[in-house]
């Protein structure tokens, strides 16, 4: 209920919309706007990386979406190439608001739910979560987007914390050579 109450709360081309919850045997359902296509961490998985182009454009479109949700205090919590569609027309949908939260800040346990290898450090140590940990996030998947890799691989969460605040990372134009300075 939580899910759909947050997530109807934001219309954006580039939001997948959730129209509402039901029933049907005893089992709880949602409905939701079908998207006919490829996750984005499929997609990567499948051809390595977006051409630069490409990447930019959809880059913009998920910037959009997830400023739409911010527009509506929306924080996604959980923003990662998995939950980022690309239909068969090429158009970019952020789904999967399932721990997307309206509030300014989520703090304690609340705060760290998520995927930690797209955690902001505040949400990795419990901190703080608010749309600047969805916009850390978001550099992840931009990251990953133009590269066709990971910023950070770690084993543990304490070595994803002591290397996002190390910012120990490949810059994007030393693995990709087509990069725009400018998007870097």
């Amino acid at each position: 209920h939580g899910e759909v109450r947050v997530a109807r709360q934001v219309s954006h081309p580039n939001v997948c919309r959730v129209y509402d919850i039901g029933e049907a045997d005893g089992l709880p359902f949602i409905s939701m706007e079908y998207i006919d296509g490829e996750d984005l961490a499929s997609l990567l998985q499948r051809i390595g990386r977006l051409p630069s182009d490409k990447a930019l454009e959809t880059a913009r479109k998920i910037c959009a979406g997830l400023a739409a949700a911010h527009d509506k205090g929306v924080i996604h919590r959980d923003l990662k190439p998995q939950n980022i569609m690309l239909n068969k027309r090429g158009e970019v949908v952020i789904m999967d608001f399932g721990l997307a939260a309206v509030a300014d800040s989520l703090t304690g346990q609340e705060a760290r739910h998520g995927t930690p290898a797209y955690m902001s450090p505040e949400q990795l140590k419990g901190s703080e979560v608010t749309a600047r940990s969805d916009i850390f996030a978001l550099g992840l998947v931009l990251y990953e987007l133009f590269t066709g890799k990971r910023p950070f691989e770690a084993k543990t969460m304490q070595s994803m914390i002591d290397m996002q605040e190390s910012r120990q990372f490949s810059s994007m134009t030393s693995l990709v050579s087509d990069v725009d300075p400018a998007v870097e």
